[in-house]
C-alpha cells in the first residue's frame, strides 16, 4: 500500500537524514510525498540575501497555496516540523483538527527555560500543550522524545541516520607522519569554533595537525591559521559526499566541540566511517557517544579536557582503532538509514490507520 505523505517544515531540508529516509521510502513505493514549507518570512530574506534564485518566490506563493488548501480539507497525514514554542502552533492546532499529525523534533529542552523562538503570547505555551497532546512524535534524541511525551505526546525514537554503504572505512589512508584531527560543519560560536581556535593557538602540537572543513563568520581566522603556520589546514565548504567521506577516511580523530547540540550529524558520520571521536557533552552527542569505548566526551567548553582527549588519541593508534571499530559496530545497529526507513515506515503505517 502507498501512503501519501505531506511533508510541513519550516525551510527546505532534502539534504537532510530525515529526507535521505524518506527518500527510501519514496524507491520502493512505500510512500508519496509532497514538501510544503511555511516559514514564508525567513524564505523572502534567503531570497533577498542571494542565498537562493529570485525564481524560488513562485514557490513561496505556491507554499502559501498549498497551506490554504490544507486547512480546508481534511484527513491527510502530515509529518511537521516546527521550532518548539513557535508561534505557528496556531496554526498547527487547526491542522490537528482535520488531519493526522507526526511532529518531528529534535528538541530536547521542554521544561520551558531555553527557547528558539520569541514568545509573542502567553497563549503560545498553552498552544503548545494543546498541541503536544494526544499527538504522536518522532523524536531524535531520546531526550526530546521523554520531554514531548510530558506534555502528552506518544513518541517515538527516531535519530538521525547516515548511511552505512557509503560513510564506510578507509580501504587505505593517505600517508602522514601527523595524526590528523578533522573538524566538520559551521564556524559559528555556538560549534565551539573560539575553543578550536584557542586549541589550534595555544599548544605546541608536535604530531598534531588540524584539518577544518565547513564555513561561516570564522573562515577568515581559520586561513589567518593556517597563513601564519599553525597546524592547521582549511579545507573549504564541502558539498560532495564522497569527497566528504574521503576527507573523513583520512583523518584519525573527529572533533565537535559545540556549546550546543541536540543530535551531531558529523559524529554518527565519522563513526560510520571507523574514525573515533571527541565531542563536548551536549544532549545529543551524549547519546551518541559512548565514553571511553568509541571517543571521548568532554565537558563543554572544557579546552584542556579537550587538549587531554586529543593527546590520549593521539598517543595510541591501537586505542584510536579500537575505538573506531565500536563507533562502526554502533552506527550500523542503531543510525543506519535503511534502519531508519523502516521506523519512519512503522510510523507512518500506525498513524495511517489509527
Amino acid at each position: 500500500m502507498q501512503y501519501e505523505i505531506i511533508s510541513l517544515q519550516p525551510l527546505r531540508i532534502e539534504n537532510s537524514s530525515y529526507s535521505e529516509a524518506l527518500s527510501l521510502l519514496i524507491k520502493d513505493g512505500t510512500v508519496e510525498i509532497k514538501f510544503i514549507e511555511f516559514s514564508l518570512f525567513k524564505q523572502v530574506s534567503i531570497i533577498l540575501h542571494g542565498f537562493e534564485d529570485k525564481r524560488l518566490f513562485l514557490k513561496i506563493f505556491t507554499n502559501i497555496y498549498e497551506i490554504i488548501k490544507l486547512l480546508f480539507s481534511e484527513n491527510k497525514t502530515l509529518i511537521i516540523g516546527a521550532a518548539p514554542f513557535s508561534i505557528v502552533v496556531f496554526l498547527l492546532n487547526k491542522l490537528k483538527l482535520k488531519h493526522k499529525c507526526i511532529y518531528y523534533t529534535s528538541w530536547p529542552y521542554w521544561d520551558g527555560k531555553k527557547y528558539l523562538e520569541k514568545i509573542y503570547f502567553a497563549s503560545q505555551m498553552t498552544a503548545w500543550r494543546e498541541f503536544l497532546n494526544g499527538t504522536i512524535s518522532a523524536g531524535v534524541t531520546k531526550a526530546s522524545c521523554e520531554g514531548v511525551a510530558k506534555y502528552g505526546a506518544k513518541s517515538f525514537y527516531m535519530p538521525h541516520s547516515v548511511d552505512t554503504d557509503l560513510f564506510v572505512p578507509a580501504s587505505h589512508k593517505t600517508p602522514s607522519d601527523k595524526v590528523r584531527v578533522l573538524y566538520v560543519g559551521k564556524f559559528l560560536r555556538i560549534k565551539g569554533m573560539p575553543l578550536l581556535v584557542n586549541l589550534i593557538k595555544k599548544y605546541s602540537w608536535q604530531n598534531i595537525e588540524f584539518l577544518v572543513a565547513g564555513g561561516g563568520p570564522y573562515e577568515k581566522e581559520i586561513v589567518r591559521l593556517q597563513n601564519e603556520n599553525y597546524p592547521v589546514r582549511y579545507l573549504g565548504f564541502i558539498r560532495d559526499k564522497k569527497e566528504l567521506v574521503s576527507i573523513y577516511q583520512n583523518s584519525d580523530i573527529v572533533i565537535l566541540p559545540s556549546f550546543h547540540e541536540n543530535f551531531g550529524i558529523v559524529l554518527i558520520e565519522a563513526m560510520s566511517c571507523q574514525i573515533p571521536v571527541i565531542s563536548s557533552d551536549c544532549a545529543g552527542p551524549s547519546e551518541i557517544v559512548d565514553d571511553g569505548e568509541n571517543g571521548f566526551l568532554v565537558a563543554k567548553n572544557d579546552e584542556a579536557g579537550f587538549r587531554d582527549a586529543i593527546l590520549k588519541l593521539e598517543a595510541s593508534a591501537d586505542l584510536r582503532n579500537q575505538f573506531g571499530r565500536n563507533g562502526r559496530e554502533k552506527v550500523i545497529k542503531m543510525y543506519d538509514v535503511k534502519e531508519a526507513a523502516m521506523r519512519w515506515k512503522n510510523v507512518i503505517e500506525m498513524v495511517h490507520h489509527t
